[in-house]
């Protein structure tokens, strides 16, 4: 009787072992994908943190706003920069179901690229007006009650730097969207590294 025991148990350890060797074969590559992901997510973050200054140097100017970019010389680089920020958030808000909100915003900054502000003046602004606000309202509303305090410091500077543009005049609007830009990128970068809720 003893060694029957004995037997189930090695058995059952064997099977444990088993496993856990397939469980380590099936979730290895759904975590070295999750990385690369992240990866990626961060990696377009910075890119748009920098699509301004990537306009600046490809333009030999500093526009009015970053919208006028889409009258330049190089006018495929702010949509193909713009559309991959906006690829960046619709991408996030499908791969991670609660993040659904960023699929909106995604779509707004599709908004911004498909209406040109001299053409569609109204309509680009409410675009845009609507992807800052959202992304203020997104990264107050969805956050911990822990973190909501700097994230509500954040939403203030972004609505702080913008609006600074339209009531003060004391810059232009390029750098108005800008500093928006800023804290929009680094929260996002911060949830991709899980480090932000």
């Amino acid at each position: 009787m003893k060694s029957i025991v004995i037997r189930v148990i090695m058995q059952m350890q064997q099977i444990k072992e088993t496993l856990k060797s397939v469980a380590r074969t099936i979730l290895s590559p759904i975590e070295e994908l999750r990385k690369r992901l992240m990866t990626l997510e961060i990696s377009l973050s910075i890119l748009l943190i920098l699509t301004p200054a990537i306009l600046i140097w490809l333009d030999g100017s500093i526009r009015s706003s970053i919208s006028n970019y889409a009258y330049s010389d190089r006018s495929e680089w702010f949509v193909f920069l713009i559309t991959l920020a906006a690829s960046m958030f619709i991408y996030n808000g499908t791969a991670w179901k609660t993040k659904w909100y960023n699929i909106i915003l995604g779509i707004t900054l599709v908004g911004v690229v498909l209406t040109p502000h001299l053409e569609f003046e109204i309509i680009h602004l409410i675009f845009a007006i609507l992807f800052f606000a959202g992304s203020v309202f997104v990264m107050i509303y969805f956050s911990s009650k822990k973190q909501r305090l700097a994230k509500i410091i954040c939403g203030v500077f972004i609505l702080f730097g913008i609006a600074s543009y339209y009531l003060f005049e004391w810059y232009s609007l390029f750098w108005a969207e800008w500093i928006g830009m800023l804290p929009i990128c680094v929260h996002f970068i911060g949830e991709s590294l899980g480090k932000i809720d």
